[in-house]
């Protein structure tokens, strides 16, 4: 019996430590938003690849622009809807509103509301954006994303 005792307990940081590589990490808060914030900082510029560094293969996204109201499903459709917009956004500031974060084991949702302003001071229109991520391969990953206008 002792020697099983002591082979559990020998065994056992090696069996803690290897679970621990699969738990989601404890700031996940801070890393999505920081995700987030990357691709935006990038959008702000009028680079679109920001999203799509972010985005898992699997990727689904909602935008209702200009009548677009259809979900694009996977990367490279992701991909060729954004793709045109690179090089036609304004160059901007914008502010994520009051981000949160809600984690569900290995998914998270972060919602906010994106305020961007010109580089004259003219405000843009509001928007609402929900992200989805997942935690997969010791990284998050966006696998959807959903903007509209406040209306």
């Amino acid at each position: 019996m002792s020697r099983n005792v002591i082979l559990v307990a020998f065994m056992l940081p090696f069996i803690l430590c290897g679970c621990a590589s699969e738990t989601t990490p404890q700031n996940a808060d801070e890393d999505i938003i920081a995700l987030e914030r990357s691709a935006l900082d990038k959008w702000a510029q009028s680079n679109t690849e920001g999203y799509l560094e972010i985005a898992a293969e699997d990727v689904t996204w909602f935008d209702f622009t200009e009548g677009e109201q259809l979900r694009k499903e996977g990367h490279e459709e992701v991909r060729s809807f954004l793709a045109p917009l690179s090089g036609q956004i304004p160059p901007h500031t914008y502010e994520m509103v009051n981000p949160k974060v809600q984690v569900y084991g290995h998914s998270a949702i972060l919602t906010f509301h994106w305020k961007g302003t010109m580089a004259d001071g003219t405000e843009l229109p509001l928007w609402k954006a929900t992200s989805v991520y997942h935690w997969q391969d010791g990284k998050w990953s966006m696998v959807h994303g959903h903007w509209s206008g406040v209306q």
